[in-house]
């Protein structure tokens, strides 16, 4: 019998760790929130500016704006910034290099202006 509770008491402490580690998290939880882009126009319309890539760091995530001048990135809780280069009459392009803070679940809005 001796021999038998010692691996009773092994599978009881395995089955307490696991519950510990496993079923105490909600598959349902996030741990990340979102990075919401939109580049527009200046002007008094707000006109969305389609495909202007937009790459966030650290990671070098990139995506290209919508026809509605919008795109939107899943990341983990942190520090990134938000680089694009978007089209601008008269000397040059506007780069931009926007730090932003993410919490989990939540949505960071970044507005980008262009000048067509």
């Amino acid at each position: 019998m001796k021999k038998y509770s010692k691996y009773i008491y092994l599978a009881f402490f395995i089955f307490l760790v696991f519950q510990l580690v496993y079923c105490n998290k909600d598959p349902m939880e996030s741990k990340s929130g979102v990075i919401s882009v939109s580049v527009i126009d200046n002007n008094t319309e707000e006109t969305p500016v389609p495909d202007v890539e937009i790459t966030i760091t650290p990671g070098n995530i990139v995506k290209t704006t919508d026809a509605n001048g919008l795109c939107s990135f899943e990341v983990g809780p942190g520090e990134y910034y938000v680089d694009a280069e978007v089209c601008c009459i008269g000397p040059g392009d506007i780069q931009y290099h926007e730090l932003v803070a993410i919490s989990e679940n939540e949505t960071t809005e970044v507005k980008l202006l262009a000048c067509l």
